[in-house]
């Protein structure tokens, strides 16, 4: 076997080099050059990058491969030093592209050398003293030699993704805390609540007029608003903020712009014009807004950024901040808004909505995140099928009326409309925005409504036939409107009662309702659709009732929301409104928590993860998602066999055992019958762990209020002790009476001292399977809390009366993976060890499993595993059937075979392929990332199903 790490990479920056001189680059796979850009065929996508491209000043942009159907991604924008060779304009080309924040890396070339620049981490263009600096994170000198863990200079790497793959690229060139999108809607936070205790201005006007700063500081870099605009309302300015702080001047402004724009957008109250007017604190305010600092007070907030490259949809996320108190808005990644509106509002998809009448709805918009979000792919596909045309105002306007929203909050359609204005605004040229008259139309009550959403669909405020619904409804367990109350209402004479009472499950419920026949939705749910146990009922319900076309499940994803200290897990669901049927398919895309998905640069999804369900099974089975997390089919056999058995609860109970948690204290509802714990010994829950029961740390139990006392037969030795963790942490105690807490689960069994001796060494015994199978059911773990489980998950634990799992070998293969890797690549992601990478070791244990479930199929020409080829951030492991002779020498040659096989195959190349399996004459090669995740044993027993399924439609 040949895995030695190579010292250096193969790689070089020659890929770089031809968009300086201008050459033609289709041999380059994944550059593309933007002087003799054809954008004739080419994916809307990738066209209007490319303009960008152009509007920044690029020579080429590189594209990562398209996966499973999507759009190539631009990962990179590469520049010519001899177009500008000025470095401070450099500096602040780098300042607009890092608050653009589309694309992570920025190559630029010069005689000698390239520099690279990162976009989507820290404001590097930042020096020490607060001035504008040209500050490369790596320099490279041409034709010197590439160290094989800089990946960032390999283009296979970049255009593959693996570059992604590796968790120390990934903190090196990516930040989501650090990065402009968090770093702005964190600053204007906490401008918000510095203002707000400073208190110079009303509540409700200091947050409006921030707002209106920040609209203004976009039309004014975009050179929509003019010098001489605020020249008229206060002689001798030039810019807003000269204006800001003056009342008569700043109120003449609102007006002048109010009149010009129209939509309301600019509209103030007269009591908030006279307050303007008559307000002396006004210059601190304005000198506050205008001086403030970043978080790390580096620089002045309306200097570190670029406001006119912004993306609209982040303004909107910033503007979430003022629909509901800071400490319960949400963030909605933009990825994760674009992501629902690919998967819904496909360029097909659109071409069908546009020939009708139907239009785009979100039940509860908020600022307006995903209208923004559709409208923006509206005004892309209007251009791709008018030849690439600008839309004129007219047009714009038209496409506006496509996109509804409703919302509760006060506010929140004064600030949705805001933000489709400036999305509006967004498609113009400055020019035409300042030639234009009455450019925003009104919005409000007419295509963008203040009401409760329950109300509205029975009132259908909406005339227009709804084709997509696409949105993120609050998640509630409480009523909380009056609409919502007598929607329930009329759900309960229907159906059973709601898990929770979620109000994210009505609005489900009612918004499928609302869609035309063949309409589509897109929604964000909590996890415990597919988890919580008492969701069964409705999930069941409303996946036999509808045609559930995905599940894109983000409970791997830590950290997508940030809603006050929680961090709620997440699913989409997306279904269209016609029957379910089933033996239809649900695909069930299990998202997982890498580099670029911490960052919210995107999320990437692997063959691995994608799961597809018979409809039937998707709505009976129990475990079947949890399986899935944790490696797919073969995990949900063995939980469904294991199921089979008698549990420890089941065996516990026959023999008349006193078990369950012990006491929970608590000052609500306590209890007076107390005696029998005050005062007596307490096993803390840490003392449980690793090495059983750590006596040290017994105490006494405090003289404490205690809600749930229990009875004292729970604490009577001798006891099995379990702890409600992942662990299964446990110990029988002998030496007399001993509480405990809630936390940890008891069996008494005075007479029986011997079966609970038995049932701890079987506890030892199978304790790498019964992790593997608590895993598999708890509906605690993952999606509640970390490492904690249910203490009906301990009940569960099988017990056959034999005392024997009867596993399998591959039984045993699955449990040693769920617990050694699944379970913490959920948890952890590319920090897991999971996510390293892989050993010699653990590729020759690979090869025995493949080879053996192969090879017990067929008998003759046996499966032979030959030595394995690896090049950056991907290994090749090739076989033969039979004798096969080697006719390649190195992981040269093997490498050039693979791309003229694939290209012969597939018409791609090797440079875009990431996980393939490729047959040629006796020999089979598979070909996947260097990661421990791609190598596991478990992974092996898929990848053998999947070969001996191939040689089966091959006719062997």
């Amino acid at each position: 076997m040949t895995l030695d790490e190579p010292c250096a990479s193969q790689a070089s920056v020659d890929w770089l080099l031809p968009a300086r001189d201008g050459r033609r680059v289709s041999h380059i796979d994944g550059l593309v050059t933007v002087s003799n850009y054809d954008y004739r065929g080419r994916p809307p996508e990738e066209v209007s990058i490319m303009e960008k491209a152009r509007s920044y000043g690029a020579r080429a942009v590189f594209f990562e491969a398209s996966r499973h159907g999507r759009a190539p991604v631009a990962q990179a924008f590469i520049f010519d030093s001899g177009d500008d060779p000025d470095d401070p304009r450099f500096a602040e080309l780098h300042k607009r592209l890092w608050s653009w924040g589309a694309i992570p890396l920025v190559y630029r070339v010069l005689p000698g050398s390239v520099q690279l620049f990162r976009c989507a981490h820290a404001p590097d263009f930042v020096g020490k003293d607060g001035t504008q600096i040209c500050e490369p994170v790596r320099t490279l000198a041409i034709g010197a030699q590439i160290a094989a863990e800089d990946a960032w200079w390999d283009a296979n790497r970049i255009r593959n993704g693996t570059i992604w793959d590796d968790p120390e690229v990934c903190k090196l060139m990516l930040s989501a805390q650090k990065a402009a999108h968090r770093t702005l809607v964190e600053a204007v936070r906490a401008l918000a609540a510095s203002l707000s205790e400073r208190k110079l201005l009303a509540p409700q006007l200091s947050r409006k007029l921030l707002i209106l700063s920040l609209l203004i500081a976009y039309l004014e870099e975009r050179s929509v608003l003019l010098p001489s605009d605020f020249e008229k309302v206060r002689r001798g300015t030039k810019r807003f903020f000269e204006v800001l702080g003056d009342g008569q001047a700043l109120s003449r402004l609102l007006i002048a712009l109010e009149e010009r724009f129209n939509g309301h957008v600019f509209r103030l109250t007269k009591e908030e014009h006279l307050s303007l007017v008559n307000n002396t604190e006004l210059v601190n305010y304005a000198r506050l807004v205008e001086g403030y600092e970043d978080g790390n007070g580096q620089m002045s907030l309306w200097r570190l950024y670029s406001f006119r490259d912004l993306p609209i949809e982040l303004i909107s996320n910033i503007y979430q901040l003022f629909v509901k108190d800071a400490s319960s808005s949400i963030y909605t990644p933009p990825a994760l808004v674009r992501l629902m509106l690919e998967e819904t509002l496909s360029w097909d998809k659109l071409d069908e909505l546009t020939a009708g009448e139907g239009v785009i709805l979100d039940p509860a918009c908020g600022s307006g995140v995903f209208l923004v979000e559709a409208y923006k792919r509206l005004v892309l596909h209007w251009r791709w099928r008018n030849d690439w045309v600008r839309p004129s105002i007219n047009d714009l306007r038209s496409l506006l009326e496509r996109v509804h929203g409703i919302d509760v909050e006060d506010g929140a359609i004064e600030l949705a409309a805001f933000s489709l204005c400036l999305s509006l605004c967004d498609a113009l040229q400055p020019e035409e925005i300042r030639s234009s008259v009455k450019l925003f139309p009104p919005l409000a009550d007419v295509t963008l409504h203040h009401s409760c959403f329950f109300d509205a669909k029975q009132m259908e405020l909406v005339k227009s036939p709804i084709s997509v619904i696409v949105g993120n409804p609050p998640f509630a367990s409480s009523l909380t409107t009056e609409g919502a109350r007598r929607c329930y209402d009329s759900y309960k004479k229907k159906h059973d009662s709601l898990a929770d009472k979620q109000l994210a499950y009505l609005f489900l419920h009612e918004a499928m309702e609302m869609l035309e026949e063949n309409g589509v939705l897109a929604m964000v749910e909590p996890a415990g659709f597919l988890y919580n146990q008492h969701s069964l009922s409705f999930r069941r319900s409303f996946l036999s009732r509808w045609k559930t076309r995905e599940i894109l499940d983000f409970v791997s994803v830590r950290g997508l929301f940030k809603k006050g200290g929680a961090d709620p897990k997440i699913i989409i669901v997306i279904a269209e409104a016609t029957s379910s049927k089933p033996d239809g398919r649900v695909l069930h895309a299990v998202f997982r928590r890498n580099g670029r998905a911490t960052a919210e640069q995107g999320f990437d999804i692997d063959y691995y993860d994608l799961h597809w369900l018979r409809n039937a099974d998707a709505t009976c089975s129990q475990d079947i998602w949890r399986a899935n997390l944790l490696g797919g089919n073969r995990v949900h056999e063995m939980i469904t066999r294991l199921r089979g058995y008698k549990t420890l609860k089941e065996f516990a109970t026959e023999r008349g055992w006193d078990f369950g948690e012990g006491y929970f204290g608590g000052q609500k509802n306590s209890s007076d019958n107390t005696q029998h714990l005050i005062g007596k010994p307490l096993l803390p829950t840490p003392a449980l762990g690793a090495k059983g029961i750590d006596r040290s740390l017994i105490i006494d139990v405090p003289d404490d209020p205690v809600k749930d006392p229990k009875s004292a037969n729970r604490f009577v030795a001798p006891l099995l002790l379990i702890k409600e963790h992942e662990d299964l942490y446990f110990d029988v105690w002998k030496d007399g009476y001993l509480t405990y807490k809630n936390e940890i689960v008891g069996f008494s069994a005075p007479d029986d001292p011997e079966e609970l001796s038995q049932i701890a060494d079987w506890l030892k015994k199978e304790s790498v399977a019964l992790r593997a199978y608590v895993a598999g059911i708890s509906s605690r773990l993952f999606t509640q809390r970390a490492t904690s489980i249910f203490n009906a998950d301990i009940f569960s634990i099988p017990y056959p009366e034999e005392r024997d799992l009867d596993l399998s070998a591959n039984e045993k293969i699955i449990a040693e993976d769920i617990v050694s890797f699944q379970r913490d690549f959920i948890r952890l992601g590319t920090s897991s060890p999971a996510m390293q990478k892989v050993s010699t070791d653990a590729l020759e244990a690979f090869d025995r499993v493949l080879v053996s479930q192969i090879n017990g199929v067929y008998g003759e020409g046996q499966l032979q595993a030959l030595p394995s080829e690896q090049w950056p951030g991907a290994i090749c492991k090739a076989y033969a059937f039979g004798d096969g002779t080697v006719d390649w020498s190195g992981a040269g040659e093997l490498r050039d075979r693979l791309d003229a096989l694939l290209y012969q195959r597939r018409g791609s190349s090797l440079t875009v392929t990431r996980i393939t399996r490729l047959y040629d004459k006796n020999f089979l090669f598979l070909l996947k990332p260097d990661r421990h995740r791609f190598w596991m044993r478990s992974i092996a027993l898929r990848d053998a199903d999947d070969v001996l399924a191939d040689l089966r439609e091959q006719g062997f």
